[in-house]
């Protein structure tokens, strides 16, 4: 089993062929028996959840360590009442005067 699955595989089972590898013969397609195709999907069938289950298991892995990388950089502050902040400023403010820095 190849860790490497294609989206196309996870969702129907199986990888896709184009239409060239058919005209043309390549040991994928001329290697292969109808004994032999209906035997590998059928394996396929039988582990296709657990493929599926691998592959959740590593997108989740995948964003957690994103996550963390992303976390790594964040610096919290803590806001007391009365700090100033930089608030965006929208064009129905009630004074057109007021700038981001308005009281509210």
């Amino acid at each position: 089993m190849t860790a490497d699955k294609t989206p196309y595989s996870l969702v129907f089972g199986a990888d896709a062929m184009i239409p060239i590898e058919v005209l043309i013969p390549t040991a994928r397609y001329q290697l292969q028996t109808q004994y032999n195709n209906d035997k590998i999907l059928v394996e396929d069938l039988d582990t296709i959840d657990e493929i599926r289950d691998l592959a959740k298991i590593r997108i989740a892995a995948h964003q957690q360590r994103i996550a963390k990388a992303y976390n790594r950089n964040i610096k919290i502050r803590r806001f007391q009442v009365g700090d100033m902040v930089l608030r965006k400023s929208f064009q129905n403010t009630k004074d057109t005067r007021d700038g981001k820095l308005a009281p509210k």
